[in-house]
């Protein structure tokens, strides 16, 4: 039996709302209107059926009256009786008929205008996916070139920022890592300490302890040419709160940060002591 247009406009309303379910929330409100549209659509559907059906029955009981009158004359007064009720009922259901048909016309166009509003919907969205998709493009670009820029501060100035604190660091290494394993923005050795430092663009206390928590306790297990070494940490960040910072010196860890003239300082208090890992 050939597909009608009502039944591919249905699948393919059907095919549209599984596609716009993948949509981005913002869409849920047209989504709703678009369920109502199909629902009323389905309704229409089923009245045109339904009378349908009607109409076929209609129409084989007119044969069978129609072939009483055949055998039975014109002096079968109840014949032509029935025959006249039926052929009112067949105006009547013609007369439905023409209203459904109308009523399709009205469906169809407002499918047709839906189809159009649809495209335009659908290509608004495109351009807006590829928007957000180039606006995230972009900052995880600015990310990686300021993460850059942090840990190239901290390197470069590491030792004369802790050569205030009488540290001489033998060794400062950028970077060091174990592929598949662990990786460290900076350490620094002195003798028998060393030093290891988590750099940040801005810094915020779950990333602390993280570091803290994660990342410090395995560094001998991933170094062990450190294991006999007095370990130490340090975190530096371009941006940070003097609340995350307090938070960061009261886990014992040293504090860096740029100063006012594109260098690096230590803004931990007077009195700190860094604590061993």
């Amino acid at each position: 039996m050939k597909e009608s247009r009502m039944d591919r406009i249905e699948k393919g309303m059907e095919e549209f709302f599984r596609g716009m379910a993948e949509l981005r929330k913002d869409a849920g409100e047209f989504r709703e209107g678009m369920k109502e549209l199909k629902e009323f659509q389905r309704e229409t559907t089923e009245q045109i059926r339904e009378l349908r059906e009607s109409q076929k029955k209609t129409d084989e009981s007119f044969r069978r009256v129609h072939n009483e009158i055949l055998e039975l004359k014109e002096s079968q007064k109840k014949t032509d009786e029935q025959l006249n009720r039926t052929n009112e009922q067949l105006n009547r259901t013609n007369e439905q008929l023409n209203r459904t048909n109308e009523q399709l016309k009205w469906t169809d166009d407002q499918l047709d205008r839906t189809d159009e509003q649809l495209d335009r919907t659908d290509a608004q969205l495109k351009k807006t996916i590829k928007k957000l998709d180039d606006i995230g493009a972009t900052l995880g670009e600015m990310g990686i070139v300021q993460g850059k820029i942090a840990e190239d501060l901290f390197y470069r100035n590491v030792r004369h920022v802790f050569g205030q604190k009488n540290m001489a660091f033998s060794d400062v290494r950028r970077n060091l890592k174990k592929k598949g394993v662990g990786e460290y923005d900076i350490v620094a050795v002195e003798k028998n300490t060393v030093l290891v430092v988590s750099v940040k663009n801005k810094l915020e206390r779950y990333m602390i302890d993280s570091f803290l928590n994660e990342k410090l306790p395995k560094f001998r297990q991933i170094f062990p040419q450190y294991s006999d070494f007095r370990l130490i940490g340090g975190v530096g960040a371009l941006v940070m709160d003097d609340g995350v910072g307090r938070y960061a010196e009261k886990k014992g860890l040293y504090v860096m940060t740029q100063n006012g003239e594109g260098g690096a300082m230590l803004v931990n208090r007077t009195n700190f002591t860094a604590k061993e890992f």
